[in-house]
């Protein structure tokens, strides 16, 4: 019994191929970037956390429920305000279901001593690819 009290709560896991990004920095581009943006980010850094097959599943419906509560304000509001805004709150909400899975593993991963990767270039590229992406699908199936 006094054995269990010495042994570590961190359990050996093989260090990620490629390090993570921290998951507080996806909100940038999920802001900017829209839903899409934010799920695929988060389901590559959910990829390199070694998330189941479950979380990343989740993150990824968020991301399509997100964007079609985007798509579904832009066909039913006139304004181009509007849209955008909704594409920002959808872009923050799967960022939240993104930090709710990749919180906790990412600070073990920290707590052995990883460093996280940088998220500036391929944080501009989901956001400005994903945000035009999304232009360009609201253009075509909302209107």
């Amino acid at each position: 019994m006094q054995d269990e009290l010495f042994s570590p709560t961190i359990q050996e896991r093989p260090a990620p191929a490629k390090p993570p990004w921290r998951p507080e920095s996806i909100l940038y581009p999920a802001f900017f970037g829209g839903p899409l943006a934010a799920a695929a980010l988060g389901l590559l850094n959910g990829t390199r956390l070694g998330l189941s097959g479950r979380r990343l599943l989740a993150i990824g419906a968020a991301g399509l429920v997100g964007f079609g509560a985007r798509l579904a304000v832009s066909a039913a509001v006139d304004g181009n305000s509007t849209v955008r805004l909704a594409g920002m709150v959808a872009g923050a909400l799967v960022w939240l279901v993104v930090l709710l899975f990749q919180r906790a593993p990412f600070r073990i991963y920290t707590y052995r001593g990883g460093e996280p990767a940088g998220l500036v270039g391929p944080g501009l590229a989901a956001a400005i690819g994903f945000g035009v992406l999304e232009a360009i699908l609201i253009l075509v199936l909302a209107r």
